[in-house]
C-alpha cells in the first residue's frame, strides 16, 4: 500500500481533519493514498472499495456500512 501520511487524519460531520490525535479510535480505515484520494473527491466509492478489498477496516463491520455517508 502507499506510504503513511505523517499527519492523523479523521472525518468529522463529512469533513476531514487533520493533525487530530486519537488515543483509541473505534474504527480504523487502511488504504493506498490514491484510493483515499479517490473515495475524498468521489471517484471511488467507500463501499466498493471495501467490497474489493482496496479498503480495510479494522473495527465495527458495521462502521463499513456507512461508508458511503462518510465518503458520498
Amino acid at each position: 500500500m502507499g506510504a503513511e501520511w505523517p499527519e492523523r487524519r479523521r472525518v468529522v460531520d463529512r469533513r476531514e481533519r487533520r493533525d487530530v490525535k486519537i488515543d483509541n479510535p473505534s474504527v480504523t480505515f487502511i488504504t493506498s493514498d490514491k484510493d483515499w484520494v479517490a473515495m475524498s473527491n468521489g471517484t471511488l466509492k467507500g463501499s466498493w472499495a471495501f467490497l474489493t478489498g482496496r479498503l480495510k477496516v479494522h473495527g465495527p463491520q458495521s462502521t463499513a456500512k456507512k461508508l458511503d455517508e462518510i465518503f458520498p
